[in-house]
């Protein structure tokens, strides 16, 4: 009978040890702050999360979209959240403020900030910006209308600036000239209204700033490096997935992350992103992630000439290569 007992014993062991909630003890929780709401402007996060990837290298994800009131550069800072996505124009900022915090990959190498009229006003050039009523509706979009006019030798007072809110419908009413929004946003709803849009893209006129920056505190940098590199590992061949399959990717994250959302604005939003997200790599989908040290540089030189930041910062301070080069592909 004894014998008996210790034989179903043995037989148990591994059945328990490999059953979800034995494993879901051993897998390293991680929380990511999303600055944005759940949809594919995170589909690389999204989709490995979905597909279990994250599980399978040992990590318990949770991710948070952005709510009201909710800054990913505090709730990393102060440890709600290990791992955060913000601007890299944030993470200048904070980090002239003596935050510890550092980039270690980028989602976008530009950023999807954009200007955007109805096609038959023929706004197509800053140049064609004076005198125009401009919609504002944040700082960082202020801040972004500012850059795009000094780059075409235009000052902020050479504009009519209207406090607007978050729905385009007050351009669609002629009640301004042109809507700070996303590239991958406004143009594509116009469209879906009927509209052709004239677009200006902030990057194109010197808004030179990495956007959708992973970044992480220098602490964790220090403790946790396997950690770092086991998310970005996974995370970029969420990326590589989701832009090879851009329909299928919004169809899903639709359904299960941002069921507001329509799949045809969501698959063209990635489509758009996976441009963004390349430029400049000379290698595409091969780097994803990958910065430079002169492009960081333009960023706080540009902050600094727009009394953002009150001093100089070394660019080497705001990011590492460390981590996100060892998830490049080869060709």
């Amino acid at each position: 009978m004894r014998k008996t007992k210790w034989v179903v014993a043995i037989v148990l062991i591994p059945v328990l040890l490999a059953s979800p909630a034995y494993a879901k003890e051993q897998l390293k929780p991680l929380t990511i702050q999303l600055n944005w709401v759940t949809n594919v402007q995170f589909a690389g996060v999204l989709l490995a999360k979905k597909r279990g990837w994250y599980e399978a290298t040992g990590i318990d994800l949770t991710v948070r979209g952005w709510k009201k009131g909710v800054a990913a550069v505090d709730e990393v800072v102060v440890g709600k959240a290990q791992i955060g996505v913000t601007e890299g124009a944030d993470i200048i900022k904070a980090r002239s403020k003596g935050n510890k915090i550092r980039a270690v990959a980028t989602q976008f190498q530009k950023a999807p900030f954009c200007l955007v009229s109805k096609k038959n006003l023929g706004i197509e050039t800053p140049e064609q910006l004076t005198q125009k009523k401009i919609g504002t509706n944040t700082a960082a979009a202020i801040l972004m209308t500012k850059i795009v006019l000094a780059d075409a030798g235009l000052k902020y007072n050479e504009i009519t600036p209207v406090k607007v809110g978050w729905d385009i419908q007050v351009l669609l009413d002629d009640k301004i000239d042109v809507y700070l929004g996303y590239i991958n946003n406004e143009p594509l709803s116009m469209k879906e209204k009927g509209y052709e849009a004239n677009v200006i893209p902030a990057f194109k006129y010197g808004y030179d700033f990495y956007s959708e920056v992973y970044f992480v505190t220098d602490t964790m940098i220090q403790k946790y490096p396997d950690l770092i590199q086991a998310f970005l590992n996974v995370t970029m061949r969420g990326w590589r997935e989701a832009f090879k399959t851009p329909k299928a990717t919004a169809e899903m994250i639709v359904a299960e992350y941002y069921p507001k959302g329509s799949v045809s604005q969501q698959t063209e939003s990635l489509k758009i992103f996976h441009t963004l997200a390349t430029v400049g790599t000379a290698v595409g989908d091969n780097m994803i992630g990958i910065m430079d040290k002169d492009y960081w540089q333009k960023g706080v030189d540009i902050l600094l000439k727009f009394k953002q930041i009150e001093k100089k910062i070394p660019a080497e301070d705001l990011f590492t290569l460390k981590f996100v080069q060892k998830t490049f592909t080869s060709k």
